[in-house]
């Protein structure tokens, strides 16, 4: 059974999601300006993805607890996330995505496991996650074996990165709005239907777009930044 608040929550996303990708291309091929506003914006955007996410796995897990989709969701989300690791890796000279939002989305679905049981205290868990992110990241390894929970190599640079902290405290979160849809009895407003159906497509949708914003703005405008290891 799906709910349409959480649909209609992660379409009002995905919409986010294309202004803010669309603008950060412009900065990595055309060097738009970067600004507080945009980076506050993409922040904001990836919030409502991961809280989403978090009622999601809420709702599954209280009606079903059924560990083979979770490990099928995972290995769906970390092969995508793979995918992109090895794309960028290939085409750009730097900032490869090594642990980016579906990374994350991947593992937070196996972490999120044992705090279910934990959800009478699920608010100050997950504002430690949060709390621990500074200390996270002052810490700097040789490794990227460490990425995960938010200890980079010094002078790291990535075009996507989510770490454990704080994103999962982020995730968890979303189990208060999980709770809160499974016992709401608001019925949907029908002009919704556009928006929770990019909700309920958002994985096709983040999949699909940057390639064909990346596309029209090289056909367009070319490598203006030469962010690319081939010449276009």
């Amino acid at each position: 059974m799906r709910y349409w608040e959480i649909d209609f929550l992660r379409g009002v996303g995905i919409i986010l999601m294309l202004i803010s990708n669309f603008v950060t291309d412009l900065q990595i091929f055309l060097n738009y300006p970067h600004s507080f506003f945009w980076h506050v914006f993409a922040m904001f955007t990836a919030s409502i993805f991961i809280y989403t996410s978090g009622a999601s796995f809420y709702v599954f897990y209280s009606k079903s607890k059924n560990f083979d989709k979770i490990l099928k969701r995972f290995a769906k989300l970390m092969g995508l996330g793979f995918l992109i690791t090895v794309v960028t890796m290939l085409l750009f000279k730097e900032g490869t995505i090594y642990f980016g939002i579906l990374h994350f989305l991947a593992l937070a679905w196996i972490l999120a496991i044992p705090f279910y049981r934990l959800k009478s205290l699920i608010l100050p868990i997950a504002l430690l996650f949060v709390l621990l992110y500074p200390i996270a990241d002052s810490v700097h390894a040789q490794t990227l074996a460490l990425l995960p929970l938010g200890v980079t190599p010094p002078s790291f640079y990535t075009f996507d990165y989510f770490p454990v902290f704080p994103w999962f405290g982020i995730f968890l979160i979303g189990f208060k709005f999980g709770d809160a849809v499974m016992k709401s009895k608001v019925r949907k407003v029908r002009y919704f239907d556009f928006v929770c159906f990019l909700g309920r497509n958002s994985l096709k949708i983040y999949i699909v777009h940057q390639p064909v914003f990346v596309s029209i703005i090289l056909i367009l405008f070319g490598d203006r930044s030469g962010v690319l290891k081939i010449n276009f």
